[in-house]
C-alpha cells in the first residue's frame, strides 16, 4: 500500500453562498449502521486528521481512479438538485482498488463545518447502493475487516494461502488484505477487508477450519462517528454509569447547552460526547488536554484523556493505562495457556463429535435409500400380483376358446351330408372364435412382456434380489397339448391347431397360424 496521500481532486459549484453555522447539530442514527471496533495504519494529511471527512462505500472498483471518479459524477448530478460549497474527493489509496473515497471541504471553507458534511452525508444516503458515514479513523477502512491472529509471523505467512483459497472458494470477495503487526497486540494479524458486510457476518458465523484446527476470526475494535467532531473518553469501565456525571461537570464548566448528544460505547468502556459547535469542542479539548480535572471525580478515579472520537479509533480504542496492570505478563500467560488447553480440547471434541454426526448422517443417508428401494420393491410386486391375476384370467379365457373351437371342428366334421348353411354357420363360429384367440393372446403376451421387465427394472435398480412371486403361472399352463413347444415364454406361433389343414368331407377346416 502507498504511504503517500492521494491528490485530492476539487468538485466546485459555478456559484455558492456559504449559510451560517447551525445554532446545535442535527444529528442522525442509523443503527444499522453502527458497531464497535478499532484501527492502526498510516495517518492522512487534510482536515480528515481531524475527523471532519466523510467516506462514501459502494462505489465502482474496476481501478484504483474508478472510485473518486464515480463520486465525482454524483457529486456533479447532485449539484443540478442541492447547493453545498467546494469539496475535495480523494482516493482511499493512491495504487489499490477500493470501493470508497473520501470528501472533504475545500480549503476556502475556512473554518471547519461539520454540519455541511453531515448534509451531503444525508443526501447520499437517500441513493441507491450508496451509503456514506463519518470516516472512523486514520488508514483504510476496517468497517468490514476480519482478522485471524498468529502467534508468529512465520505462522501468519504459512496460513495466508489457505485462507485466501478458503475465501475463494465461498465466493467471498476480498477488496484488501495484509499481515500486519499492532502495537497493541503482541501477535501477528492477517486481515482482510471485504467487498460486501453479509460476508463478514458468514465468516464469524461459519470460521474457518484449516489444518485439524477453527480459527478463530477477530474484527477491529472502533466506534462509528455520529457527527463530524465527535469526542471520545475511553477507560471508564466499572466506574459505574458516568455519563450523566461527566454530562453534569461538562454542562455545569461549558454551559447547559454545550451538549448536543451523548453516548456509552464498547461495552461501558468509552464515553462520546457531540458539543454544540466547534467552537465548544476545541474549548473542551484544549482545557482537558492533560486530563479531565480531578474534582469531576469525588472517589478519585483516574481515566482516559479526552480526544477526538477519530484519533481515539486511529489509536485502537485503547483502555484506560491506569486500569490496566503495569504487567500481564505474569498474570495472562497461566490464564492464556489453560485457555489454549481448553480450546484445543474443544476443537478436538468438535472434530470427533462432527465426524461422529456425518457418519450417523451417512448411515441414515443409506438407510431412507434402502426403504425407498424396499417401498418400490413392495410396490412392484403388488403390480407384479396384479399383473399375474389379469394374466391368469386371460389364460383361462384362451383355454375355453380352445375348447369351444375343439368342438366347433368336430361337429363340422359330423355334418356329412347335412345342409350347407349347417356348415356356413359353423365356419363362421370357428372364424370369430379363432380371431378372439389372436387379440387375447397378444394381450397374455403384452401381459408377460410388462411383468418380465417390472422384474428386470426392479433387480437392475436394487441390490436386494427379488424373490420369484409365487402367483406367476407357469407357461405350461397356457399352452395345450396341441403346443409344438413347452416353453411358455417363447410364442412365435401362439396357439397352434391340431388340424394342420384336415379334411373332413372334402371341406377344409381353417388353419390360422397366430402371430
Amino acid at each position: 500500500m502507498s504511504t503517500s496521500s492521494p491528490t485530492p481532486v476539487l468538485c466546485q459549484p459555478t456559484s455558492y453562498q456559504l449559510p451560517p453555522p447551525p445554532i446545535r447539530p442535527k444529528i442522525e442514527v442509523d443503527p444499522s449502521r453502527l458497531r464497535p471496533t478499532s484501527p492502526f495504519e498510516e495517518e492522512d494529511s487534510l482536515m480528515g486528521t481531524v475527523g471532519l471527512e466523510l467516506t462514501v462505500f459502494g462505489l465502482e472498483h474496476v481501478s484504483p481512479d474508478s472510485a473518486r471518479d464515480h463520486l465525482m459524477r454524483i457529486l456533479n448530478e447532485l449539484r443540478n438538485q442541492y447547493e453545498f460549497p467546494p469539496v475535495n474527493v480523494r482516493k482511499a489509496d493512491a495504487s489499490s482498488t477500493l470501493d470508497y473515497a473520501y470528501i472533504t471541504l475545500s480549503s476556502s471553507v475556512t473554518s471547519p463545518r461539520p454540519d455541511i458534511l453531515e448534509d451531503l452525508r444525508l443526501i447520499l444516503n437517500t441513493l441507491p447502493n450508496i451509503y456514506a458515514i463519518w470516516r472512523v479513523c486514520s488508514g483504510r477502512d476496517r468497517t468490514r475487516r476480519v482478522f485471524f491472529s498468529f502467534s508468529t509471523d512465520g505462522e501468519a505467512r504459512s496460513m495466508l494461502t489457505p485462507l485466501r483459497e478458503w475465501f475463494g472458494a465461498r465466493r467471498f470477495a476480498i477488496m484488501a488484505e495484509r499481515i500486519t503487526h499492532p502495537p497493541s497486540d503482541s501477535q501477528t494479524r492477517i486481515s482482510f477487508d471485504l467487498f460486501r458486510e453479509s460476508d463478514v457476518e458468514q465468516v464469524l458465523q461459519t470460521p474457518p477450519f484449516l489444518r485439524g484446527s477453527t480459527l478463530c476470526p477477530g474484527r477491529p475494535r472502533y466506534i462509528i462517528p455520529k457527527y463530524g467532531g465527535e469526542v471520545a473518553i475511553g477507560g471508564i469501565a466499572g466506574l459505574g454509569n458516568l455519563e450523566s456525571c461527566l454530562n453534569h461537570h461538562i454542562q455545569r464548566d461549558f454551559g447547559q447547552d454545550a451538549i448536543a448528544y451523548s453516548r456509552i460505547e464498547l461495552e461501558d468502556d468509552v464515553y462520546c460526547v457531540i458539543f454544540k459547535d466547534w467552537t465548544t469542542t476545541q474549548d473542551f479539548l484544549k482545557k482537558t488536554q492533560d486530563g479531565l480535572p480531578a474534582g469531576w471525580f469525588t472517589y478519585g478515579a483516574t481515566i482516559g484523556k479526552p480526544t477526538l472520537l477519530f484519533s481515539f479509533n486511529t489509536q485502537e480504542a485503547p483502555p484506560n493505562p491506569i486500569t490496566r496492570p503495569a504487567s500481564t505478563a505474569s498474570i495472562e500467560s497461566p490464564v492464556q495457556v489453560q485457555f489454549d488447553a481448553f480450546r484445543n480440547e474443544a476443537l478436538q471434541f468438535t472434530s470427533t463429535l462432527n465426524a461422529a454426526l456425518d457418519r450417523i448422517s451417512l448411515v441414515e443417508e443409506r438407510q431412507e435409500r434402502n426403504n425407498q428401494k424396499l417401498s418400490r420393491m413392495i410396490a412392484a410386486q403388488f403390480l407384479i400380483g396384479d399383473l399375474n391375476s389379469d394374466l391368469l384370467s386371460h389364460e383361462n379365457e384362451v383355454h375355453r376358446l380352445n375348447d369351444r373351437y375343439d368342438r366347433c371342428q368336430e361337429q363340422l366334421c359330423s355334418l356329412s351330408g347335412s345342409s350347407s348353411d349347417a356348415h356356413q354357420q359353423l365356419t363362421s363360429s370357428m372364424q370369430v372364435i379363432n380371431e378372439r384367440r389372436q387379440v387375447v393372446s397378444k394381450e397374455v403376451e403384452s401381459l408377460r412382456s410388462e411383468v418380465r421387465a417390472i422384474r428386470h427394472k426392479l433387480l437392475s435398480d436394487s441390490q436386494l434380489t427379488l424373490p420369484s412371486p409365487t402367483s406367476t403361472v407357469t407357461s405350461s399352463s397356457l399352452i395345450r397339448q396341441h403346443s409344438p413347444s413347452s416353453e411358455g415364454d417363447q410364442l412365435a406361433t401362439p396357439w397352434p391347431f391340431k388340424d394342420n389343414g384336415l379334411m373332413c368331407n372334402g371341406l377344409k377346416s381353417p388353419s390360422p397360424v397366430l402371430g
